[in-house]
């Protein structure tokens, strides 16, 4: 993201953070200036629990998201430490993995802005060791380079979007007009549910549409490019880890998914996860572990220790193969 996109997309962060102390402010004001009065405390209260509810959330990890302990998977940790020094990426306080999501993800979480590493069990069981160390640079260079104020303002702004556009006729309300038309008969309030429901729907997208409209434009200016050469890599090699067709390879088995229906298949027949992992890499593309020009020697991780990785995911595995038939 350039400069200018940065200064615009704080200005903007910095206007929605604004408006939401502004409501909590205005509220407290106005209950110290008016504490006699019941209404003073109604209209006072609504404002600071308006500005309550806006008011910016650190990201969080998914809840298909299981934190791994560093005491039961410490091979696990040494790679992705070791991978992220190589690439001068501060290494992840912490490893979590998902069972039905194939993409990884180093992400900041909480309001220390924790560093979490997410690797994706269906891809992580079928790749040799060399491609993980792939995987693994790919992930830390597909890092998000967002701060805790832009993702704190889209979260506000996300917030008011889906609370003033997103609602819809209540079902319950329909019925018990019906209800009412069928009993009361000609002395039933004519369209009065209809009108209410109408008239909030439309005041909540005239009240949402610049809570939209600045969502857009912060989205906009933080969000890569689209197109083949928009994706965030840096210069390959990548500090000397891996190479440009090992980055190739990775990318097309990623977005062409050609891995899933044969690791559902292998999973159906009863497969191990010995098995598997004797079976899938060789049926990935041509690129082997001697095709690789990249400066590792293997210390990053070595077939041996990827197998010693394997053990400790073990549990995880089992539980993620019974659900990979669920993976599209």
């Amino acid at each position: 993201m350039s400069v200018t996109k940065k200064i615009a997309a704080l200005v903007l962060s910095l206007l929605v953070h604004g408006f939401t102390l502004v409501l909590i402010v205005s509220g407290v004001w106005i209950v110290y200036g008016n504490s006699d009065f019941v209404v003073a405390w109604l209209l006072g209260g609504l404002l600071v629990a308006i500005g309550g509810l806006l008011f910016p959330r650190p990201r969080r990890l998914g809840g298909d998201a299981e934190l791994v302990a560093r005491s039961s998977a410490p091979e696990l940790y040494g790679v992705a430490r070791r991978v992220a020094e190589a690439m001068g990426v501060l290494p992840p306080e912490a490893v979590a993995v998902r069972d039905l999501t194939i993409t990884g993800e180093y992400v900041r979480v909480g309001w220390r802005r924790r560093p979490v590493l997410v690797i994706g069990l269906p891809v992580w069981l079928v790749l040799s060791a060399r491609r993980r160390v792939v995987l693994l640079t790919r992930t830390y260079a597909d890092r998000s380079d967002d701060n805790l104020m832009v993702s704190g303002a889209l979260w506000t702004l996300a917030q008011w979007r889906e609370s003033l556009m997103s609602g819809k006729p209540l079902a319950r309300r329909a019925e018990t007009h019906i209800y009412m038309a069928t009993v009361l008969g000609s002395a039933a309030p004519r369209g009065g549910y209809e009108a209410a429901g109408t008239l909030g729907q439309v005041l909540g997208k005239v009240l949402g549409w610049p809570a939209l409209l600045m969502e857009r434009a912060l989205l906009g200016l933080t969000r890569m490019p689209d197109g083949p050469g928009s994706r965030r890599r840096p210069a390959a090699p990548v500090h000397g880890v891996v190479t440009d067709a090992e980055m190739a390879w990775l990318d097309e088995l990623m977005d062409g998914r050609r891995f899933v229906a044969p690791l559902q298949a292998a999973v159906l027949r009863g497969a191990t996860v010995a098995e598997i992992r004797a079976s899938m890499p060789a049926r990935e593309g041509d690129l082997g572990e001697e095709a690789s020009t990249g400066s590792d020697d293997g210390s990053l991780l070595t077939p041996a220790a990827s197998d010693v990785i394997d053990a400790e995911l073990s549990a995880h595995y089992a539980r993620a193969m019974r659900a990979f038939g669920l993976i599209w």
